[in-house]
């Protein structure tokens, strides 16, 4: 099969979506697929170059950082993107597209199939639902509404990458929405297979630093900890954003510097010693489609301490390979990493656990499940063989 992705995000540019774009279209390469990306350039980036056997091919756009973009950025990869998607579609004549994204990538797909043809996958990802994080993205949501409709309506397929993002998406169209769970490299993720020499037992946050990751209550419950002179830890953020400066001085206000430690963003290829420099993973946020932090964490043989909310809890289940605890509550997460700290043998259980439960989440099946549901929107008879269930 022949398949062309878009997404204005790849690593190293991105979060989530642009790790799941690499690393599916990675494996379809490996189940036989001529694959090509097409996505934002960015300075010091080749326009084009061949990564893990799929083409790479970026077009240029506004954008500042490699962490985030601004809705007019974004906007910029639509308007950049148009005319390299067409061209590519005639000159590749993709069997599918597969769209990251409904918004801001999904009208490059749009366009693509009114001029080419080319019928394409909707991949959602989670902001770019109706109704994810109503607090701050209604007003966009509403904004970009009657785009969200054409691509949605013109899809062959549409999936969404945990049931509760599929059950809020079936809310926005007629069309079934199918669910595809994230992956994750259990190579490059892994347990340590030596203990850590350490005497502070070590915290992990990894993300965006945005309201929606819940971060400052991550800190506020390290604060009650040590004021309390109940525990021994320290706190690690990797990862950057709006957010940092008053994540920093909030540190700094609750005479916490030599607690939290702010390492900054992180490629790919440092991600690994983090996790296994770590004892636990914390993800407090407000919402997720499904975090591939959390998978990396469990791949890693961490305990993982997340909020109750759809995307974590398909992956944690409270005390067995981690601790659910509710959004927005520093207390309730203080409780959490007190009950941690204070059990050692309940961390290597959950930990162990924890692997076991990654364990079904390799990147190849959710390849091969992008390629059945590819193979069943383009009338296929011949189903893909699946791998065997774990």
């Amino acid at each position: 099969m022949r398949i062309l992705a878009l997404n204005y995000e790849l690593p190293p540019l991105g979060g989530g979506a642009g790790n799941a774009t690499a690393h599916i279209s990675r494996e379809l390469v490996r189940l036989g697929c001529e694959v090509d990306v097409l996505t934002s350039g960015f300075r010091g980036l080749p326009a084009e170059e061949t990564i893990d056997g799929y083409r790479v091919h970026r077009t240029p756009v506004l954008r500042r950082h490699i962490d985030r973009c601004s809705p007019l950025e974004m906007a910029s990869f639509v308007v950049s993107a148009l005319a390299p998607a067409v061209r590519l579609a005639r000159r590749l004549q993709p069997d599918i597209v597969h769209v990251y994204f409904s918004i801001p990538t999904g009208p490059v797909a749009w366009v693509t199939k009114r001029l080419t043809g080319a019928p394409y996958l909707l991949s959602l990802r989670g902001g770019d639902v109706p109704g994810f994080l109503p607090g701050s993205l209604t007003g966009l949501h509403r904004l970009v509404a009657p785009l969200n409709r054409l691509v949605w309506r013109d899809a062959a397929v549409i999936v969404a990458n945990s049931t509760g993002l599929r059950d809020l998406a079936q809310q926005s169209t007629r069309k079934p929405v199918e669910m595809v769970p994230n992956g994750v490299d259990l190579q490059r993720f892994c347990p340590t297979a030596t203990s850590r020499q350490k005497d502070a037992l070590r915290v992990l946050f990894a993300g965006r630093l945005v309201r929606q990751k819940g971060a400052d209550y991550l800190i506020r419950a390290v604060e009650q900890l040590v004021r309390n002179a109940q525990v021994d830890i320290d706190l690690v953020i990797v990862g950057d954003g709006p957010e940092a400066p008053a994540l920093r001085q909030l540190t700094q206000q609750l005479g916490l510097t030599q607690r939290v430690h702010f390492c900054g963003w992180a490629g790919r290829d440092d991600m690994p010693s983090h996790y296994r420099s770590a004892d636990m993973f914390v993800l407090p946020s407000f919402e997720e489609g499904m975090p591939n932090v959390v998978l990396e964490a469990l791949a890693s043989g961490l305990p993982v301490i997340a909020t109750d909310i759809y995307g974590n809890r398909e992956l944690v289940t409270h005390g067995h390979n981690g601790l659910l605890i509710p959004p927005g509550d520093s207390e309730a997460l203080a409780q959490a990493l007190l009950t941690l700290t204070r059990e050692p043998e309940a961390r290597r259980s959950m930990g162990l656990l924890a692997r076991q439960r990654a364990e079904a989440y390799g990147w190849e099946h959710t390849a091969r499940a992008y390629l059945e549901l590819s193979s069943r929107a383009l009338g296929a008879t011949t189903p893909i063989d699946p791998l065997p269930v774990r």
